[in-house]
C-alpha cells in the first residue's frame, strides 16, 4: 500500500478540525496504517448455480469494516464490483454502493449482470468479487480494496416474461415522487438495458430516479457520478437539463444511464408543408401522449422527426401498418379527406400511433 499520510481537514472540511478540537488539534490519517475490508460472503471458492425458480432468492454478501488509525470516521462508502477471471478488474460491474456491510442481491439480479459480462447459460465460469472502500470519491488515495474472492458461478438463460418486458419506473418532482403512478422504460430483450421517453415540464427541479417496482422499497437507482447509477438508497437524485421530452437510456447491468432531448413534431405532404416544415404537437399529461388535429387530404403522408431533423424519425414498423412505428419507418398515409386527431404514443415499450377522424 502507498505510504500516504492525509490531514483529514483537506478530506472533510473545517467543520471535522471544530468538532475535534478539544480531543486532537491536528488529527492526520495515516493510509498506510489502514487495514482494508474483508469480504467474507459468499466465501472464497464457493459453487453458485442461479436458477430461474428462485429469481427471488436473495444471496447475501457479507464484509468487514474498513479500519482507520483515526477513529469514528462515519463516511466509508463501500463499493461491490464484480469481473471475470484473469480481467484484473479492467473493467468492473459495481454491484453496490453503500455504507453497509453488507448487500442482498436476488439471483434474477445477478443472472442480469452475469449475462451483461458476456457469460453464456449453463456454463460455469470463475468471477472474482471484491469490496472497494474510499472516504472521497474524487480522491483515490483514500481507495482500498478487499482481496479477492473467486467463485464458481452457473447463469441461466431467462425465459421471456409473460407480463411483457422488463420495466423500471421513473419517479420525480414532475410528477410527485409518486412510484405507483409513474411512467416506465423498458427493456424489450430482458437483458438490462432499458430505454423510453419521458416529458419534463417546465418548472420543478428536472429531478428523478429509477425504481425497480411501483414503490422505493426495492432497487431504487441514483445518482452516483456523471452518467452512472448508484444503488444506495441514499444516492442523490438524476437530473436532466431542463423541460423536453428525453430518452432515457439506462443500463443496470453496467449501472449507467445517459438521456437525450428527442422533441417531436409532424412532417408531411400536408398543407403547404410538402415535408419543408414542422407542426408542433401537444402534450395530453392525462392521457401520456403526444397530440395534433389537423386537416388532411386523401394521400396526404406524414411521419414524426425529433428536433427538426432526420437523425431520429418515426415511421410505420410493419408492412402492412399495425400502428407500431420504428426507427426510419415508411410514411403514414390518410386515405380520406378530413380532420383527424393525431397521437403520438410514446409511453409503452414499443412507440405507436393512432388516428382519429373527427
Amino acid at each position: 500500500m502507498k505510504n500516504i499520510v492525509i490531514y483529514l481537514i483537506l478530506i472533510f472540511g473545517i467543520g471535522l478540525i471544530g468538532s475535534c478540537k478539544k480531543e486532537n488539534n491536528n488529527p492526520v490519517l495515516d493510509m498506510s496504517k489502514t487495514v482494508a475490508p474483508v469480504l467474507q460472503k459468499p466465501a472464497d471458492g464457493a459453487n453458485i448455480v442461479l436458477k430461474e425458480e428462485n429469481a427471488d432468492s436473495v444471496i447475501t454478501f457479507e464484509w468487514t469494516a474498513t479500519q482507520y488509525n483515526v477513529e469514528d470516521l462515519q463516511n466509508t462508502t463501500y463499493v461491490l464490483q464484480m469481473d471475470l477471471a484473469d480481467s484484473n478488474f479492467s473493467k468492473p460491474v459495481d454491484l453496490l454502493s453503500t455504507t453497509a456491510l453488507s448487500y442482498e442481491a436476488t439471483e434474477g439480479d445477478l443472472n442480469k449482470r452475469l449475462i451483461g459480462l458476456g457469460m453464456e447459460p449453463e456454463k460455469t465460469y470463475a468471477v472474482e468479487f471484491r469490496v472497494m472502500s474510499y472516504l472521497v470519491q474524487d480522491n483515490p488515495d483514500t481507495k482500498v480494496y478487499s482481496a479477492v474472492n473467486s467463485l464458481q458461478m452457473t447463469p441461466y438463460k431467462a425465459t421471456q416474461p409473460s407480463s411483457g418486458p422488463d420495466t423500471l419506473w421513473v419517479p420525480g418532482d414532475y410528477q410527485g415522487w409518486n412510484p405507483a403512478e409513474a411512467p416506465n422504460v423498458y427493456s424489450n430483450e430482458n437483458n438490462g438495458q432499458y430505454k423510453g421517453w419521458i416529458y419534463f415540464p417546465e418548472g420543478g427541479t428536472f429531478e428523478f430516479k429509477f425504481t425497480s417496482a411501483p414503490d422505493w422499497n426495492h432497487t431504487n437507482f441514483g445518482f452516483g457520478g456523471e452518467g452512472v447509477l448508484d444503488t444506495d438508497p441514499g444516492a442523490g437524485n438524476l437530473k436532466v437539463p431542463g423541460e423536453g421530452n428525453y430518452l432515457l437510456s439506462i443500463d443496470t447491468v453496467a449501472l449507467t444511464w445517459g438521456h437525450e432531448l428527442q422533441n417531436f413534431a409532424l412532417i408531411g405532404s400536408f398543407g403547404d408543408c410538402d415535408w419543408g416544415c414542422d407542426e408542433p404537437l401537444t402534450w395530453d399529461a392525462d392521457n401520456q401522449l403526444w397530440t395534433v388535429t389537423m386537416t388532411f387530404k386523401a394521400g396526404d403522408e406524414f411521419k414524426w422527426r425529433a428536433n427538426g431533423e432526420w437523425t431520429v424519425n418515426l415511421g410505420n414498423a410493419t408492412d402492412p401498418p399495425d400502428g407500431t412505428l420504428s426507427q426510419d419507418g415508411s410514411n403514414i398515409v390518410i386515405d380520406t379527406d378530413g380532420t383527424y386527431t393525431v397521437n403520438l404514443i410514446l409511453s409503452e415499450s414499443v412507440p405507436r400511433y393512432e388516428i382519429i377522424q373527427e
